[in-house]
């Protein structure tokens, strides 16, 4: 009866979802490609080469990029079917597989949908990474006898407070995943206190750490500090700061909104407040003090070259965004104080004085002296910083090792 009644709001809310797809079509026309996806329709074949077959659902961009090393080590043994709800984590996830993995918008947490999914792929497992809980989903799923895992996941105090209130629905709905890999205690006591039995949740630390891409091309550009994933209201304060920085004529300041159709009007913000501004794409190698990257998967490039790096989401409370990327590619951080999204990692940076939080433009202004000013420093947070992510490896072999042992290998 409570997922009747849930399967009955959703498809009540059907309209209101297709128009919010639409509109933000309007910045991002790839939000209505494949529009069909979304109802269950049009998906993308696989030719299956094993004998078992993973869906793993990665919700957005962030998450895609995130479970990178996770996918890529379940591929050697199994087919991967990869969703994502994202335009940005649809582009993105299309760019680091390869091409036998196939990737689809995810279907809407409606029954319908959902069987339509589950008839055409036939999945001997689902992944869900981080914090997706779609009743639909996993109960379909546990009908049909069909493994449910719960990997990397984390749960804020902001969301453990959002799905408090679903109590009614999720406290059932949780009791039907097969297993929970959990980043923390904190998330794995967040889970537990909503229904998910004690026996059937680990805490394995975070993927994220496992991140290896010190390879990455750094960026070739003048002395620059990053603001990287930033959202509405951190760019202002950024450049302000930057504005008052004694050193930026010979220091250019890159921002990479974490929604790149947001270019244009940061660049509108940047020319307002008199400097001079470009495009990453349009870059000219002189005439500009400010460049706005409007393209994806550039960003470990440019954490690679800078002098520092802002990562944002943190100035503004949207929860923050990862730090282990930096870190490892060896960028001094800054992080604002709003970081619930990785409130345990977080934790860990700066109990180990391996990243400066800021709460303020006078305080950020402060950071970026101190980085500029003193390299000896500004060198010890980054290796500081190294030595937190280096610790806390080996969250993807756990995590990929259970889901090859209790699927068993291919024949």
């Amino acid at each position: 009866m409570k997922l009747a009644i849930y399967n009955l709001l959703i498809l009540l809310l059907i309209p209101v979802f297709a128009l919010r797809i639409f509109f933000k079509s309007l910045t991002d026309p790839d939000y209505t490609k494949h529009f069909a996806n979304r109802l269950g329709y049009n998906f993308n074949h696989l030719k299956q080469k094993n004998s078992k077959i993973i869906w793993f659902h990665a919700v957005s961009l962030g998450e895609v990029i995130g479970s990178q090393l996770l996918i890529n080590s379940l591929a050697e043994k199994f087919d991967i079917v990869i969703t994502t709800s994202t335009p940005s984590g649809l582009r993105r996830a299309k760019e680091i597989f390869p091409k036998e993995i196939v990737i689809n918008y995810a279907p809407w947490d409606f029954v319908l949908f959902i069987n339509r999914f589950l008839n055409f792929y036939k999945p001997d497992a689902i992944l869900i990474f981080e914090t997706e809980i779609w009743p639909s989903m996993i109960s379909r799923a546990f009908h049909k006898n069909i493994p449910f895992y719960l990997v990397n996941g984390r749960l804020s105090h902001k969301s453990y407070k959002a799905y408090k209130i679903s109590s009614w629905l999720l406290k059932d709905t949780l009791k039907q995943i097969t297993y929970s890999f959990v980043q923390t205690n904190k998330h794995k006591e967040r889970f537990l206190k909503l229904g998910i039995a004690e026996h059937c949740i680990e805490e394995v630390g975070s993927v994220k750490f496992d991140i290896s891409n010190t390879d990455a091309n750094p960026i070739k550009a003048p002395p620059f500090i990053l603001g990287a994933s930033t959202h509405p209201g951190e760019e202002e304060i950024l450049l302000n700061a930057y504005k008052r920085l004694p050193e930026s004529k010979d220091i250019k300041l890159f921002l990479c909104p974490r929604h790149p159709e947001r270019a244009g009007e940061i660049l509108k913000q940047a020319a307002i407040m008199d400097f001079r501004v470009k495009l990453y794409s349009d870059l000219d190698p002189k005439d500009y003090d400010v460049c706005i990257i409007n393209s994806t998967g550039l960003l470990s490039g440019f954490y690679a070259s800078s002098l520092m790096s802002f990562v944002g989401g943190s100035l503004v409370p949207r929860g923050g965004h990862n730090l282990i990327e930096p870190a490892v590619l060896g960028s001094p951080i800054i992080i604002g104080p709003h970081t619930f999204n990785f409130e345990e990692i977080v934790y860990q940076f700066l109990n180990d004085d391996a990243c400066i939080k800021v709460t303020s433009e006078d305080e950020l202004l402060a950071a970026m002296e101190l980085y500029i000013g003193d390299i000896n420093a500004a060198k010890q947070f980054a290796n500081r910083a190294k030595a937190v992510v280096e610790r806390n490896k080996g969250s993807t072999e756990v995590q990929a090792s259970y889901i090859i042992k209790q699927l068993g290998e291919k024949n």
